[in-house]
């Protein structure tokens, strides 16, 4: 693997404009410079092979060649990730990025606008490290695309367009506030007969969009900073990503996963909004909330993890965002020797914090309920690194557009003591920038 240093940029949307137009175009985004969340960025395109599936249809692009056969998704994942023992000292070298939606094991196909399952095999990537504020570009082969890179970068502009030439319209909630609360009440039916313990219920926004989606995803990035942020951009379809949670984790076989249960409005006056965070540090419903979860996804890991290694090293933490407080817990292990990453997402997806405890039955619950198909929300972006490394997040503040058509949703796990009054509006808060955003600031509740 060769690796050439870049001029490094604390904005790494500048790198994104050389690369924005180009075919599979991803991002990664800590979003660093607006919110000092993480230390990497990565931003590739082109990958020299696709995958994508709808259930068990598939469709390999490999070399502008498509090939569309019947199988398991993850099994033909498995058979193309390669993985070595290459060391490297940066997060991502060569493999897979891309995105699983929340369907990603489900063998039935839809007609949904976005596949289940998108993924791009890549070669080369630009790598931005901001702790030690420098970047760099790695590659397996050089050849005239890499090096155009890096000519161009050598003389990037460290100005940012900032492009406002986009508008929104017909903004709509496509669930009224009624039935999000009589359906919140059927849940908790659900729980007091014993189906289930907690179930993740959203609701789903709609907008039409005129304009680049890369122009609106600078401007979400600085509205709305978030951790786990990503931008994708293939087949006429984009995500854009805000997301706070990381679902899981390996690095150097060691497995980290930071589920969120537990929300609070964040509030303009300083203490108000201390006193937000030690109410949510308090609140028995949602420390029960986020117990629940913790205990499904010590489960979940211990699938893949060596014996006795899964443990709880943070319970209940209080992470804060732009226009909410979380309540987050941390949990790891020690991948056995048997298990690549792509085993473990696969084993523990999706992400119980999106679906409720035990996890099959919340599901059915979800699929009855909100009798919608959840696309990419409620799935997990993110890399995989041939040397088994990886990082993915959950998909929340989410939106997929196609076609000129935008959505977007929020929901929240309900318990038996859940308020459905409450459970409503929290569920828009955690999206009310959004809303916003879409809206022209026309919605109001």
């Amino acid at each position: 693997m060769n690796k050439v240093k870049i001029k490094y940029f604390k904005n790494s949307c500048l790198y994104g404009e050389l690369l924005k137009d180009n075919n599979w175009f991803i991002f990664l985004d800590s979003c660093n410079d607006v919110g000092s969340f993480g230390k990497y960025d990565i931003l590739t395109c082109n990958p020299y092979m696709t995958i994508l599936s709808k259930g068990n249809s598939i469709t390999i692009n490999e070399n502008g060649v498509d090939s569309h056969f019947k199988d398991n998704p993850f099994d033909i994942i498995k058979k193309y990730f390669n993985v070595n023992s290459d060391i490297t000292d940066l997060p991502f070298s060569s493999g897979m990025i891309g995105y699983f939606g929340y369907d990603a094991l489900n063998n039935i196909d839809s007609d949904g606008d976005f596949p289940d399952i998108a993924v791009g095999f890549y070669d080369w990537a630009i790598i931005v490290d901001h702790e030690k504020k420098e970047s760099n570009l790695v590659f397996k082969k050089t050849n005239y695309f890499i090096e155009n890179i890096i000519n161009k970068i050598a003389s990037i502009n460290t100005l940012i367009k900032d492009s406002k030439d986009y508008f929104f319209s017909n903004f709509r909630q496509t669930t009224s506030k009624d039935k999000y609360i009589k359906d919140i009440s059927r849940i908790k039916n659900y729980i007091t007969n014993g189906d289930c313990y907690q179930v993740n219920y959203s609701q789903n926004f709609t907008a039409e969009y005129f304009g680049n989606p890369w122009d609106i995803y600078k401007n979400i990035r600085i509205i709305n900073p978030a951790p786990y942020s990503s931008f994708i951009s293939f087949n006429e379809r984009y995500v854009i990503s805000s997301s706070p949670e990381r679902f899981i984790s390996v690095n150097e076989n060691m497995v980290e996963t930071k589920p969120i249960k537990g929300t609070m409005k964040r509030l303009k006056d300083h203490n108000l909004d201390q006193k937000q965070i030690d109410i949510l540090k308090h609140d028995e419903k949602n420390i029960s909330e986020n117990l629940m979860i913790v205990d499904l996804l010590r489960n979940d890991l211990s699938k893949c993890c060596e014996l006795g290694t899964v443990k709880v090293s943070k319970l209940f933490d209080i992470e804060s965002y732009a226009s909410v407080h979380h309540m987050v817990s941390t949990i790891n292990g020690k991948l056995n020797p048997e298990s690549t990453s792509i085993s473990i997402l696969e084993a523990c997806f999706p992400g119980g914090s999106i679906t409720g405890a035990p996890k099959k039955r919340s599901m059915e619950i979800i699929s009855e309920l909100e009798n919608r198909k959840r696309d990419v929300y409620c799935g997990s972006i993110g890399y995989f690194n041939e040397n088994n490394n990886m990082d993915t997040n959950i998909c929340i503040r989410t939106i997929m557009m196609y076609k000129g058509k935008l959505n977007f949703a929020a929901g929240g796990g309900i318990v038996y003591d859940s308020i459905p009054e409450d459970e409503y509006n929290e569920s828009l808060d955690k999206v009310s920038i959004f809303i916003d955003f879409f809206s022209n600031g026309e919605f109001k509740w």
